[in-house]
């Protein structure tokens, strides 16, 4: 049973051939990196630049699927298409307000998940 709302252990676990040490080595590269990119992400918002939010959450979308956070992956490309659309940014804004809640929660799952390996 995945008491996890947002990702899916048992897909980090396959992608990783079942090994602890590299599901640790993963999470904690992800964990690095992600928010990196999350933050070039708020900050394109921040800017209100659609070119960049694009872009952003292009690069940050793939990275999903990795952790099976399939929804978040949804709202990425949802986010995405705004911005390719050139909605207007108080859509975007609240589109990205949405996508920042879930994203903490996700972040808050693979501290858990790691914690329990």
């Amino acid at each position: 049973m995945n008491i996890y709302k947002h990702i899916k252990p048992e897909i980090i676990e396959q992608s990783m051939f079942n090994n602890k040490e590299m599901i640790r080595e993963f999470i904690a590269l992800y964990r690095t990196q992600t928010p990196i990119d999350f933050e070039k992400l708020t900050k394109a918002v921040q800017q209100t630049d659609h070119q960049q939010i694009m872009s952003a959450a292009h690069h940050i979308k793939p990275t999903m699927e990795y952790i099976g956070a399939s929804y978040l992956k949804d709202q990425l490309q949802l986010l995405e298409t705004s911005a390719k659309e050139i909605a207007a940014i108080d859509h975007i804004q609240s589109q990205f307000n949405s996508l920042k809640i879930v994203f903490d929660e996700l972040f808050n799952e693979l501290e858990q998940y790691e914690k329990s390996l």
